[in-house]
């Protein structure tokens, strides 16, 4: 399975939102997801979460542009997390994502 993240501005464990679930992203989902929900963040926190541990409660589903995204359906625990790794701005302002894993 492709490397799952769940952006933060803290580096918390999210509990689900209104709709249920917990939002994630694919590496390659990363650069869209920080535009589109993140873009006046100063800095950004990843959480890389363990599939393993998600089990069943990891579904991937439909979402932005009719492309499927992890969605976890619970609240994230730290035992999830296998990796927080910290996202600041480069001078140009963007978020260097060239050394993440697929």
């Amino acid at each position: 399975m492709d490397t799952i993240w769940h952006l933060t501005v803290d580096g918390t464990p999210a509990a689900p939102g209104p709709e249920g679930f917990v939002h994630a992203s694919f590496t390659r989902q990363l650069a869209g997801t920080l535009q589109v929900h993140f873009a006046g963040a100063a800095r950004i926190v990843l959480l890389r979460l363990d599939p393993t541990a998600l089990g069943d409660d990891l579904v991937c589903e439909a979402s932005r542009g009719g492309e499927d995204f992890p969605h976890v359906y619970r609240a994230l625990r730290d035992s999830d997390v296998l990796e927080r790794r910290e996202l600041p701005r480069t001078p140009a302002g963007d978020f260097d994502l060239s050394d993440l894993p697929d």
